[in-house]
């Protein structure tokens, strides 16, 4: 699975080579993304490309309680299309994540250690995910209200990390990583590419 990853890089740089015509969200660089976090995301909607902040976790359209979200962090590639909670956003809801690593952690004896993974050659690169939003039903959303000074949104955009089976460098850390993408990033955003297996370079180091 893929539970942190890094984007320490302004996503913008992405701008060019995909032609992101909107973007509404205030970057902070960040070393650490944790799941239920807000992190920048990519999608087309609209016909057009966009950057938005979205919440890690995906809650279906359908969910009744947003709590559903921290079980759904990440989905398996190879099974996403036909699972419930994921099988309309494969079809028409695809989203890219930008990111200059994700972490791993090393449970030998005894201890558990982070490592980073990050790309030498590339200091940005992106996730294949896949996004949904979520309207918080009327009757939650007045229990929240009365709870808090502002109210909360009642519309939650979150999404997923795709995770696949691990490369020659992951697989002594894990068995599933994130699904990474380089120069298939826009037919994946379009609808247009499957999932590719990350072959190419990727460093580690003791965090």
């Amino acid at each position: 699975m893929c539970g942190r990853y890094s984007e320490t890089v302004d996503p913008m740089e992405l701008a060019a080579v995909l032609s992101i015509e909107l973007c509404t969200y205030e970057f902070t660089p960040r070393p650490m993304i944790a799941p239920t976090q807000m992190a920048p995301v990519i999608l087309r909607e609209n016909g057009r490309t966009e950057l938005r902040p979205m919440r890690w976790g995906l809650i279906p359209h359908w969910a009744e309680d947003e709590k559903i979200g921290s079980n759904l962090i990440n989905a398996r590639s190879e099974t996403a299309a036909q699972k419930p909670a994921f099988r309309e956003a494969w079809q028409s809801r695809r989203c890219l994540i930008p990111a200059t690593g994700f972490y791993e952690w090393n449970h030998r004896d005894g201890g558990r250690q982070p490592y980073h993974f990050h790309i030498p050659s590339r200091p940005i690169f992106c996730f294949a995910g896949l996004w949904e939003r979520w309207h918080r039903p009327a009757a939650k959303q007045a229990e929240l209200f009365e709870d808090a000074f502002e109210p909360p949104p009642s519309v939650l955009e979150t999404f997923t990390i795709l995770t696949t089976e691990p490369n020659a460098v992951v697989e002594g850390y894990h068995d599933r990583m994130p699904v990474m993408l380089a120069g298939e990033m826009k037919g994946w955003l379009e609808n247009k590419s499957e999932i590719p297996k990350y072959n190419g370079d990727l460093d580690v180091e003791r965090v």
